[in-house]
């Protein structure tokens, strides 16, 4: 099986009470075990960093406010091919909050 990094990316603001953080915290667990044998691994991001678009040119310096600058975190997953890796995250409940960029990682020889 090949390795497929899923970008997660804002799509509207959050809301970031501890309620509505744990009930996307629990969506997420329940499922990454549906997929457990597709998961690699995951993690979160900070809202704190910097875009760079050029040598010395920093695009946006965070922390990053507006929901569509937010790149929120990325899960690795193992699937068969890309159809496969997409119908895998098409599942995840994050697709409520986030937009996914599923893309193969190439592999070290």
């Amino acid at each position: 099986m090949k390795q497929y990094l899923i970008l997660l990316k804002g799509k509207k603001e959050l809301d970031y009470s501890p309620e509505e953080l744990q009930k996307r915290l629990e969506a997420y667990r329940i499922w990454v075990t549906t997929i457990h044998d597709h998961y690699v691994t995951d993690n979160r991001l900070e809202r704190r960093g910097a875009h760079l678009t050029k040598k010395d040119e920093i695009a946006t310096d965070g922390p990053f406010l507006e929901a569509k600058e937010i790149i929120a975190g990325f899960i690795i997953i193992k699937a068969s091919n890309l159809d496969e890796a997409v119908e895998i995250s098409n599942s995840s409940p994050l697709l409520d909050y986030f937009e996914m960029y599923v893309r193969p990682m190439i592999a070290h020889e």
